[in-house]
């Protein structure tokens, strides 16, 4: 069986989301799930704004995850400008193949996400202010606002775009809870 090596194409994409080209167009607000159950086991700042101090690892675990299958433990990194945590799914095919990261970019706000050439869709999550990018061919970027100039990204690389955005809404809605408020 081919290995599968989807962690470059996740730091790949962090680092292209420190970019930024807007796209004209209208925007419209990106569907909200159900908030999914999540893990007690760690917790996240629930105020304040030293975004330093958020463990990206904190925000989403396996556990919370458990509806897309088993997960590999969390990897930490800085890639891209940001502190990034990535899950991983024990994938025996190509099509199982999922991988979630969470970035927290401290000098990066909403403004920032770049388009890669599949548009932008601005909205919110919970009532915070959130950017949705399609990255085909099988990714997906959510970045949750922390401030003005910064925020939370939440990669997904799945089998396809569509896939990933619709994955990375509703992990946006596990991790929104716990992030600071203000």
């Amino acid at each position: 069986m081919k290995k599968l090596c989807v962690l470059p194409l996740a730091a790949a994409a962090l680092a292209l989301a420190a970019c930024s080209s807007e796209k004209p167009g209208s925007a419209s607000p990106a569907p909200s799930a159900p908030p999914a159950q999540s893990s007690a086991s760690s917790a996240a700042p629930t105020s304040g704004g030293d975004t330093a101090s958020i463990d990206p690892c904190s925000l989403v675990s396996a556990t919370d995850l458990a509806s897309y299958g088993t997960f590999k433990p969390p990897t930490n990194e800085n890639a891209g400008g940001a502190r990034l945590c990535t899950l991983n799914k024990e994938a025996a095919t190509v099509s199982e193949t999922l991988s979630i990261g969470v970035g927290v970019r401290d000098t990066q706000g909403l403004d920032t996400v770049s388009d890669s050439g599949n548009g932008k869709t601005t909205g919110n999550v919970n009532g915070r202010k959130a950017v949705l990018a399609p990255r085909p061919p099988g990714g997906c970027l959510m970045a949750l606002e922390l401030g003005p100039a910064a925020r939370v990204d939440l990669l997904v690389a799945a089998e396809d775009a569509e896939k990933a955005c619709g994955i990375a809404e509703k992990v946006a809605d596990i991790v929104e809870p716990k992030l600071p408020k203000g």
